[in-house]
């Protein structure tokens, strides 16, 4: 009997630290609401609502798997705390762009930290960044990121999450059991990797509400392959050595083939090309400069030849799978994108929408902000992420939790000036929640269209309540600019 207690207390600490991946955690920066609400401005990361809440900036160190699933390392990021919220916070996972130098990156004050920022600020999500693995401060046995690779990318994402839960309970703050994803580039691949992963293998342990990648490279077997093989010059000549090094670091097919991964490139890449990587200290943009302006130039011409007549190379089979059409996202899912963007090839979301409708994905819209290029994308694909994520965050209003069953409308929204609501036929109650679930606004509808004047109401997040006098209920979000 003892035996069988000891091998029970074993196997649910084993269960138990499996989740438990957070390492250490310190203060980085703490924000009045007023003084982020200053931050955001000036670092362009704005949004026209101002932040509700104060927050707390912290770097944590969390265990991951690095090349296998039971051989963890340490890796960083950041979690962003709002304080003084009302409600169960919301969990939120930002994934940042392409960088090749360790520093750039959201906990030593990457370009991208204040998007996370924003989201606790304004919407009461306690918000993970990951630094990505072989990033930030990841164990110095990494030799180089593993780049667009969906094992290493997901559960990265996965384990600041979990970590982020632990840094919540170290706190006493409560969850309200909502999982958001995001992420532009590099990050919207790892957005829908993170929500693949999650939906397929950790479905008991989280439940992905909403998705919104932006700019991403879903497509590896198609748009990647032809845009890599093209003859013509590309924009960021350093991704494709970055993807081959830092696959070429994770898989023993790949080192079985290639011995040195430096026998991949022509001269004088071969020499040039590794050490520029592995040293953690250079930019995408520098290492650029050292590339051939047409990538496949770069490469053996024996390895481009093999591997456009073999189907079965080893490359082949490492890009099917990272590959990220191939599954039936069951959640709530917004694909991001521009026509001219110039490093991230448009077809990528193009295909991703047709694949996942296809496959039968439930809930996928897709917006193209037209004809601008990769960094001219960023400011309304973010604006457009969070106003979608943030208004399908669950309130704690009294009445918030009851069955909806009444038919109505509102739009446009987001909303300024004026709301139009169209119901179905009868008389009801309209009631406006805050975040903090504070009545702010009642009136009695009589007609089945009616306007709403916003003229006096602060920008920031709302509910609309429609009831009725035998108590049926129904709600939609509401976003006040």
């Amino acid at each position: 009997m003892k035996k069988l207690f000891s091998a029970f207390i074993i196997l649910f600490l084993f269960q138990y630290s499996s989740k438990a991946q957070l390492v250490s955690y310190h203060l980085q920066q703490s924000f009045t609401a007023h003084e982020l609400d200053s931050f955001l401005s000036t670092t362009g990361f704005s949004l026209p609502i101002a932040p509700q809440y104060d927050i707390d900036v912290y770097q944590v160190i969390y265990k991951t798997p690095y090349k296998h699933i039971d051989s963890l390392v340490n890796a960083s990021g950041i979690v962003v705390v709002p304080k003084n919220v009302a409600c169960p916070l919301p969990l939120g996972c930002y994934a940042h762009g392409t960088f090749a130098n360790r520093l750039q990156v959201p906990s030593y004050d990457g370009p991208e930290r204040p998007i996370g920022f924003f989201f606790g600020g304004l919407g009461g999500v306690l918000t993970a960044m990951p630094d990505e693995l072989g990033l930030g401060d990841s164990d110095s046995s990494i030799l180089i990121h593993p780049y667009i690779n969906a094992f290493h990318s997901g559960y990265a994402s996965l384990n600041i999450l979990r970590a982020a839960r632990q840094l919540a309970d170290t706190f006493g703050l409560q969850l309200n059991g909502q999982v958001f994803l995001t992420g532009y580039s590099q990050g919207g691949y790892t957005t829908m990797a993170t929500n693949k992963l999650i939906q397929e293998q950790y479905s008991n342990e989280f439940t992905v509400t909403a998705s919104a990648p932006m700019s991403g490279p879903y497509d590896l077997k198609k748009t990647m392959v032809d845009v890599m093989l093209s003859h013509s010059p590309f924009a960021t000549p350093s991704y494709l050595p970055y993807l081959l090094l830092g696959n070429h670091s994770v898989y023993p097919s790949l080192q079985q083939k290639y011995p040195n991964p430096a026998d991949i490139f022509k001269y004088p890449y071969d020499s040039i090309l590794p050490p520029l990587y592995y040293s953690k200290n250079n930019s995408t943009g520098y290492i650029d400069q050292f590339c051939d302006p047409v990538p496949r130039n770069m490469i053996k011409d024996s390895i481009i030849n093999e591997f456009e007549t073999d189907t079965l190379h080893v490359l082949r089979v490492i890009l099917a799978e990272n590959d990220l059409l191939g599954w039936v996202p069951q959640n709530p899912v917004k694909i991001h994108y521009c026509t001219n963007d110039e490093q991230v090839n448009y077809l990528n979301a193009v295909r991703a929408d047709t694949a996942w409708r296809a496959n039968g994905a439930p809930n996928i819209t897709i917006e193209n902000f037209g004809n601008l290029n990769h960094a001219g994308c960023v400011e309304p694909a973010i604006t457009s992420a969070a106003l979608y994520l943030l208004t399908k965050i669950t309130q704690c209003n009294t009445g918030i939790q009851k069955q909806e069953s009444i038919a109505f409308r509102i739009f446009p929204n987001p909303a300024a000036g004026q709301l139009k609501i169209v119901k179905e036929e009868g008389e009801f109650e309209l009631s406006v929640f805050d975040m903090n679930g504070r009545t702010v606004y009642r009136k009695q509808l009589l007609y089945d269209t009616e306007n709403i004047d916003l003229t006096n109401f602060t920008a920031g997040f709302y509910t609309i309540e429609l009831s009725d006098k035998a108590g049926k209920t129904a709600h939609k979000k509401l976003v006040v600019q």
